[in-house]
């Protein structure tokens, strides 16, 4: 990673697939999906962030259906664009039937307005 004017930045909105509890769901995209995931080619970043479930019902009290975000960081678009490609891409795209339902994935720009820049 040498030019970080490059890095592209997506996040994505994820909802278990119908028929998980969300704590199947938390548990397979912690301990399954997420070691897959951190082998991608191009990937400088990746996190993983849980929502916290309501601790009466042990769901997530949203109101709108989103169990959990993801955000990955590529060294660039190229970089993006080839690890999809990739036999680990394909691999993780393959596994996301197993726990995902609806979810959005968005590009983003950061502009950092107060604490330090990650890049």
């Amino acid at each position: 990673m040498s030019d970080t004017s490059k890095i592209v930045r997506t996040v994505a909105l994820l909802g278990r697939k119908e028929g998980m509890t969300f704590q199947e769901f938390d548990d397979y995209w912690r301990d399954v999906h997420g070691p897959l995931a951190a082998k991608l080619p191009g990937v400088v970043r990746y996190i993983q962030r849980h929502v916290v479930p309501d601790p009466t019902t042990g769901e997530p009290d949203n109101g709108f259906g989103i169990d959990g975000l993801v955000i990955l960081d590529y060294e660039s678009a190229e970089a993006q664009e080839a690890c999809w490609a990739s036999e680990v891409g394909q691999e993780a795209l393959a596994d996301v039937p197993n726990f995902l339902g609806e979810h959005y994935v968005i590009t983003l720009k950061d502009h950092v307005v107060t604490g330090d820049d990650f890049y």
